[in-house]
């Protein structure tokens, strides 16, 4: 699994890149409706410009596809590919909206649904997975608490706003895939709060910036996830697990370990991260590590197209209690979305 179709060569695309060469793979393929993005990938990967992503998936040297696209020609790409049985790793979302999602995994089947890996990346953060493995191996006794900040530096261009599909399904749907990997048990309920406090035309557009949610389990665990657009000191990421035997923390990396003790002065901070590619990148080249191991092997992917449902689903239900002030009972939810796709 060595040669690599990458569709898609705008941010998201050149960090794929990055990854991409790490894991020792190469890009044969590239395709990015953005002709000049396409081609000066090429110009650092050597890979091949096509015209369409269709024939770029297609390619003979082509042995798996990387998705990293708009997040609405996902799903129809997921399809594409599917038919040419090439290993797919596309970014999240699976699909703009929670009735495509489904769509997308009645399309391709369940079978192939396994084989699709979906970018959760934070997963393979080594701070966020040696939090998760304590929590798995019983470190703090029974989970009773997850506390989850997710804040970026600055808002997204305006522009972006509308086509990201909404603060829950955009930004916090990571938090989201967080919350299952690191509970023994799906959410039952769901409460939103939501407000565009950071910049008022985020508000207009329809959208919010300021966000914090509330799960509970069937075993009695609450879950809070805090989302903020702005961040005035970096890329504030955080996770908190506090159970009956103790407390787990995956916290911020610091630029710098460096720390002064003086007399009368005592300096022991150092500013975090800024930027999600220096907080994050490890965690890309392990995503693709682990998609190119799996793909190898024929395994089913340990983040697949179902976990892009389930946090789809969290997602949507957060849109909702926004909307209507009530709790969501996610069982319910589930299932009426299941029987109405």
């Amino acid at each position: 699994m060595t040669g690599i179709a990458l569709l898609g060569a705008g941010r998201m695309g050149i960090v794929h890149a990055t990854a991409i060469k790490s894991a020792g793979a190469s890009i044969v393929a590239i395709y990015d409706p953005v002709e000049k993005a396409a081609r000066d990938l090429s110009v650092q990967t050597g890979a091949k410009v096509y015209a369409n992503a269709a024939e770029a998936m297609a390619a003979s040297d082509v042995d798996a596809i990387i998705i990293a696209t708009s997040s609405d020609t996902h799903s129809m790409l997921i399809v594409e590919g599917s038919k040419l049985g090439k290993p797919i790793l596309c970014e999240k979302p699976l699909a703009p909206s929670l009735s495509e999602t489904y769509a997308c995994i009645e399309a391709i089947g369940e079978r192939a649904a396994k084989k699709v890996f979906l970018g959760f990346n934070r997963r393979f953060d080594i701070g966020h997975a040696s939090m998760r493995d304590a929590v798995a191996n019983g470190v703090i006794g029974n989970l009773e608490q997850l506390i989850i900040t997710s804040r970026d530096p600055l808002p997204p261009p305006l522009s972006y706003i509308p086509r990201s599909g909404g603060l829950f399904k955009d930004m916090m749907i990571h938090d989201f895939d967080m919350t299952r990997y690191v509970l023994r048990e799906e959410p039952t309920k769901i409460t939103a709060h939501g407000s565009s406090i950071v910049d008022r035309e985020i508000g207009k557009l329809g959208d919010i910036d300021t966000a914090s949610v509330t799960m509970e389990t069937a075993s009695g665990v609450i879950v809070n996830v805090t989302n903020s657009r702005r961040c005035a000191f970096g890329f504030d990421q955080r996770i908190e697990a506090f159970g009956s035997l103790g407390m787990v923390i995956s916290d911020n990396p610091k630029k710098s370990g460096f720390r002064k003790y003086l007399s009368g002065e005592v300096d022991s901070s150092a500013p975090i991260l800024e930027f999600f590619l220096e907080r994050y990148g490890d965690s890309y080249s392990e995503e693709i590590r682990q998609f190119l191991e799996c793909a190898s092997r024929g395994d089913d992917m340990p983040v697949n197209a179902f976990d892009g449902l389930q946090a789809a689903t969290l997602a949507e239900a957060a849109s909702v209690s926004l909307k209507t002030g009530q709790t969501v009972d996610l069982k319910e939810f589930a299932r009426a979305n299941a029987k109405a796709a």
